[in-house]
């Protein structure tokens, strides 16, 4: 997939006081939805065995009754269990997600309330889609370097509520996302960890894979419809493109910058938006598929909880050691990409 954006080099990350993962945690829906149920809750015309085959997803989870606030609620209370840390010790929360609870205010201060902080801790939500926690990492290793002791990193949300409100799915999408939230605690440490950061876009494919809920709303011609709140994929081979493509160039780019050979590099993260994507790009790089994971058969594309929900399981499972080096990039539908290589 040949374009004519310039994709800018890589800086070195000029930080003076350095940032190492703490810990992480996930909040997750008690529900699980398979295949067949979706099928036979909206008449699908598909088999469970044809959707394992096509995008390698056995099952997801969906809310039921928990609210936005609840999950990442419950992500940041297991993280900071995990660290022995207290709410009101964070400095800041970045938060990236998809849709939340409201427009305004963020979704992360509704987290602060439910979790009873006592202190007024700077709180925000940004937009990036799948690649959205890279580009809030990066954030918090430079505010860690500004003076920040803990800074909290988030990703995910909810996806399946307009499904389920208005009945009316994407048969082209439905099967594909799942609700996740997953949080990081990013704390000062006096060695190196986080090596080099890398972060592009491309608004030539701004409008290949959206959510319409916007100023669209405010044409005559646009009605207030469940698509409005949904995905729309314009080409998924695009996608699949541009993720192997910027998988690839990233690679050579983060290498490049922390002077690391590939097999130098203990695991590989990358965003799964469905197995076909993941499989591409760890063959595209050369990578054995034991140094890299997929959950995407049991969590569907989380958005932005993809790349940090392999993260947790690789730690949490013990695969991950102390130390090791990891290479972790999100791609964000071909229109945002970004990467880092840190030692654990």
């Amino acid at each position: 997939m040949n374009t004519n954006i310039r994709f800018p080099e890589i800086k070195p990350l000029k930080i003076e006081r350095y940032a190492k993962i703490i810990s992480t945690g996930v909040g997750l829906p008690d529900r699980v939805v398979t295949n067949q149920d979706i099928i036979d809750t909206y008449g699908i015309i598909a088999t469970d065995r044809a959707v394992r085959y096509s995008v390698g997803i056995i099952e997801r989870r969906w809310v039921e009754d928990e609210k936005l606030e609840d999950l990442v609620a419950m992500a940041i209370s297991q993280c900071l269990d995990r660290a022995g840390v207290g709410i009101d010790s964070v400095d800041r929360i970045i938060y990236s997600r998809l849709l939340g609870d409201y427009q305004i205010p963020a979704t992360s201060i509704g987290a602060l309330r439910k979790l009873g902080a006592r202190a007024g801790i700077p709180a925000f939500d940004m937009t990036c889609a799948c690649s959205g926690f890279m580009h809030a990492l990066d954030l918090a290793i430079r505010y860690i370097d500004s003076g920040d002791d803990y800074v909290l990193v988030i990703g995910g949300g909810i996806t399946s509520k307009g499904i389920q409100k208005w009945k009316h799915p994407n048969q082209k999408t439905v099967f594909l996302f799942g609700d996740a939230v997953v949080a990081m605690l990013i704390g000062c440490s006096e060695v190196k960890h986080f090596l080099a950061s890398y972060l592009m876009t491309n608004h030539l494919l701004y409008d290949n894979a959206f959510i319409p809920f916007g100023t669209k709303l405010l044409k005559e011609d646009v009605k207030i419809e469940p698509e409005l709140f949904n995905m729309n994929v314009v080409n998924g081979d695009v996608v699949l493109q541009s993720s192997v493509e910027y998988c690839k160039m990233i690679t050579d780019k983060l290498l490049s910058e922390s002077k690391l050979t590939l097999d130098e590099i203990d695991y590989f993260i990358t965003s799964d938006q469905s197995t076909r994507i993941w499989e591409a790009q760890v063959k595209a790089l050369g990578i054995p598929f034991e140094k890299s994971l997929s959950l995407f058969y049991k969590h569907a594309n989380t958005v932005s909880a993809m790349s940090p929900l392999i993260l947790d399981e690789l730690i949490t499972s013990g695969r991950l050691k102390r130390g090791d080096l990891v290479m972790m990039h999100a791609h964000g539908a071909g229109a945002s990409s970004g990467g880092m290589i840190f030692r654990y």
